[in-house]
């Protein structure tokens, strides 16, 4: 598989194509997300949209007027090592602003 198109959710039409990982496209791909399933951990930003780091993108979002809590989970990783992340919680649902 071409790392370049890689992406869990490839054969999917539905959703934008994203040709870069600016701010912009990184904030858009939360709200994606946080829309379809309604919350996401940092694990899961960084592994399925690669977000690296989703606190200032999420602070953005929240500064846009989305209103998104945050919980604290507890997560193993593959190494077996448990760590304290954030779980980010979309409490209500607006339009995308595509100005982010």
């Amino acid at each position: 598989m071409d790392k370049k198109t890689a992406h869990t959710e490839a054969g999917r039409t539905d959703k934008p194509k994203f040709t870069n990982n600016s701010a912009h496209n990184q904030r858009l791909k939360l709200l994606d997300w946080l829309f379809e399933k309604n919350s996401i951990t940092t694990a899961q930003a960084r592994e399925m949209l690669d977000v690296m780091s989703p606190a200032p993108r999420i602070l953005e979002l929240r500064a846009a007027g989305y209103e998104i809590n945050t919980v604290w989970d507890n997560w193993t990783s593959e190494y077996g090592i448990k760590h304290r992340i954030a779980r980010y919680v979309l409490m209500q649902k607006k339009p995308v602003d595509v100005n982010l």
